[in-house]
């Protein structure tokens, strides 16, 4: 099953695609039984009990709403937290760190969840950077909530898996250099509004016979129609269930927190010379049954006061 929000942004609601063309609102078909239908973290805490009620009015096509006709927003709007590995892959690894020993523990860092957009917004490049970049990665969408998760038990929490781009401003993240008292900044060069796109759905696991768990996938991102990262899932020097042991043993983990497992390499600091995103760039990236993330660069002053709006149909 495929989980979408839609609606105006911070105004999203759930559904669930019937078809590539069709929504199912959640909220005409859950309300009357007294269960919330606009929240989609309440949905996923509840949904080992709403789910046959959701598959059941799956073709009831009172409710129906054609998707060309609304904005998807991201699948989880407004997560608890977004919790982003980093080096997660040996060759973005080396090209951060050079040929160093591989982390023998998943590095974590957090986004804000304010840098949570759709899958077809705008990315918003602000002002503070001429070094802005993307990461395609595959996002785990906690559903039970949990804490110090064994390995063994840790599928056991995962809701789903969506697309997620963990943009990166990376002159303000890293452009006060290792001997600064500023060092790693990155809640800053990874935190801006618009720097996390999800969507354009979450696929539930109980829906794909485990396949994001037990089959390496694809990832694939574009720019302006130029291949730049082809990579596999199963590249992961920590894989899911390694990433929520440890990630749980900080921390709790709650239905509705998303993890970005970490990205494969071609970003664009790796080019020689560096490609760095600039306004009307066009960035796909796909990931195996996940669908497809497009997104048009737009500088904030042409977002904020031009003609270009936060959400824009044109790639949709």
């Amino acid at each position: 099953m495929r989980i979408v929000s839609f609606g105006g942004p911070g105004g999203e609601q759930p559904g669930v695609l019937v078809d590539d063309h069709t929504i199912l609102p959640l909220a005409p078909v859950l309300a009357p039984l007294g269960l919330p239908g606009t929240d989609t973290t309440h949905l996923l805490a509840l949904w080992p009990t709403v789910r046959p009620l959701v598959a059941a009015a799956l073709h009831d096509a009172r409710h129906h709403i054609a998707r060309a006709n609304v904005r998807l927003g991201p699948p989880v709007p407004r997560p608890g937290k977004v919790i982003a590995v980093g080096f997660n892959y040996p060759m973005h690894s080396d090209a951060v760190l050079g040929h160093q020993t591989a982390p023998t523990e998943p590095v974590l860092f957090l986004k804000p969840p304010g840098s949570v957009c759709g899958p077809y917004d705008p990315l918003i490049k602000p002002p503070e950077t001429t070094a802005l970049d993307y990461e395609l990665e595959l996002a785990v969408v906690i559903g039970r909530a949990g804490r110090r998760i064994a390995p063994a038990d840790a599928l056991a929490h995962v809701a789903g898996h969506m697309i997620a781009n963990d943009v990166t401003a990376r002159d303000v993240a890293l452009g006060a250099g290792l001997h600064s008292p500023l060092q790693m900044q990155l809640v800053r060069g990874k935190g801006f509004p618009s720097f996390c796109a999800t969507g354009p759905w979450l696929l539930m696991r109980d829906e794909h016979d485990e396949r994001p768990d037990s089959e390496p996938l694809n990832l694939r991102l574009s720019v302006n129609g130029q291949a730049r990262q082809d990579g596999w899932s199963s590249d992961m020097l920590f894989d899911v269930p390694a990433l929520i042991a440890s990630i749980s043993d900080t921390m709790d983990l709650l239905p509705g927190d998303v993890i970005l497992t970490g990205t494969p390499g071609g970003c664009g600091f790796e080019l020689d010379p560096p490609a760095y995103l600039v306004e009307g760039d066009e960035i796909r990236g796909s990931i195996t049954g996940l669908g497809e993330l497009r997104q048009r660069v737009t500088d904030e002053d042409t977002a904020l006061y031009g003609t270009t709006t936060t959400t824009t149909r044109t790639l949709s």
